[in-house]
């Protein structure tokens, strides 16, 4: 249902981003707050462009390029231009669902949503992401650097910042199979396939059967 990588920037990644931070403007958060209340969404945003769009998008590009747990779990066919969101002392989003569909280059389906933490948790109190599920509430408040993505169609929220600022990276992701509960399967499965070539190596009968199985049904399940 969730995907965490608690080291998913290098340092100096992270470095990097961080220095965009401190030089860009904020702005209100709630012009993309849609049809929510008032007082639903209380931050502070800026959308990059040019460079700095650039400069995020290959950031998060690397991050998913060195995880295999992303790749093979969250198999991205297409990702909305990032935003930077702050939160500040008596900020919060209160519980809510991110749009089904947003626009970049043509309707764009959000499976996934992913948020990459840039404040060090030691910085600030409060503000984690809760993420809604079946079981309970799951918070997630990451090192500087780790990113979380998790299923869209989870109700989530940001709890109140009650000390320091919170800045965090945010963007949605359309994948190439909608269902998360295939898209878990497939990640099980590579797990799996990990593990046989552990104990039996890569070249092994066993391993070979896994890993053309997971790969057929990959292709059953993807969506053109």
């Amino acid at each position: 249902m969730f995907i965490t990588i608690p080291d998913f920037l290098t340092e100096q990644e992270l470095q990097h981003l961080r220095a965009m931070t401190e030089r860009v403007k904020f702005s209100d958060g709630t012009a993309t707050a849609d049809e929510l209340p008032d007082d639903h969404k209380r931050n502070l945003q800026y959308v990059p462009q040019g460079e700095d769009l650039r400069t995020v998008s290959q950031l998060i590009s690397n991050g998913v390029g060195r995880s295999r747990e992303v790749q093979d779990g969250a198999l991205i066919k297409r990702m909305m231009p990032p935003m930077i969101s702050k939160y500040t002392e008596g900020m919060e989003y209160k519980s809510h669902l991110d749009s089904p569909f947003m626009q970049h280059n043509g309707p764009l389906r959000t499976d996934l949503s992913m948020t990459l933490f840039v404040s060090d948790p030691d910085t600030y109190d409060g503000g984690a992401l809760v993420l809604e599920t079946d079981i309970g509430d799951h918070e997630v408040k990451l090192p500087a650097g780790g990113a979380v993505f998790y299923s869209t169609r989870l109700y989530h929220h940001v709890s109140p910042v009650t000390r320091g600022e919170r800045i965090a990276v945010v963007s949605w992701m359309q994948s190439h199979i909608g269902d998360p509960a295939k898209r878990k399967v497939i990640g099980q499965l590579w797990r799996s396939y990990d593990d046989m070539v552990e104990a039996k190596g890569e070249t092994s009968e066993e391993a070979r059967r896994l890993m053309h199985s997971v790969i057929e049904l990959t292709r059953m399940w993807a969506e053109s």
